[in-house]
């Protein structure tokens, strides 16, 4: 596999992330509770690795584990859950909980990501599968970063500046945007109202 082959994959992945915010509400939606970010690090490692793994079985499998219209509510659905569990919230650590939600739901959008990777994997190798799916993955993680980074930034100066007055409202208000952002795309995925791209 050439590396224009493997760039293209790699574009793939930013895009498909970049052009699709649900993916992107759901792990900004992780790290808007956490202070350090170290636990930043650790939550959205822990997403990666679940979201990977599906990725690569779907690829490998050849088609989807579970249908879209299962896939697509349960991804929007993890949105609200994430954001309404932070507005519950009355501490900043990181707790197993949010790391097993982090993994469980990373696995449910790996097969939505998953299932954006099969048309391009059409006609390709076999011995370029591996190359196509790991340069996916990493663009996956190009496009979440695009948005983790600079909002983990932001946050951190934030707190660092005005303490509780600009975290508890940055999280209750960002939280709310969230939840609302996750139910537009539930009802969207549910056929309820025209989604992001009007269908």
């Amino acid at each position: 596999m050439d590396w224009n082959s493997i760039g293209s994959f790699l574009n793939h992945g930013v895009h498909h992330v970049l052009a699709g915010w649900d993916h992107l509400l759901f792990a900004a939606a992780l790290v808007l509770v956490l202070n350090s970010f170290w636990d930043v690090f650790k939550v959205i490692g822990v997403f990666t690795v679940a979201h990977s793994i599906t990725v690569t079985w779907t690829a490998l499998r050849g088609a989807p584990v579970l249908p879209p219209s299962i896939v697509e509510p349960v991804i929007a659905a993890s949105i609200v859950v994430v954001a309404v569990e932070n507005l519950l919230r009355r501490d900043a650590e990181l707790k197993w909980h949010r790391l097993a939600v982090a993994f469980v739901f990373g696995l449910v959008h790996g097969m939505g990501l998953g299932g954006a990777l099969l048309e391009n994997l059409k006609d390709l190798p076999s011995a370029a599968v591996a190359w196509a799916i790991a340069a996916f993955c990493v663009g996956v993680e190009i496009g979440h970063l695009c948005v983790v980074a600079p909002l983990s930034g932001a946050l951190k100066i934030g707190r660092d500046l005005w303490q509780e007055r600009f975290r508890l409202p940055a999280l209750r208000w960002g939280s709310v945007l969230i939840a609302l952002g996750g139910a537009w795309y539930l009802a969207a995925a549910l056929g309820l109202m025209p989604g992001p791209g009007g269908e």
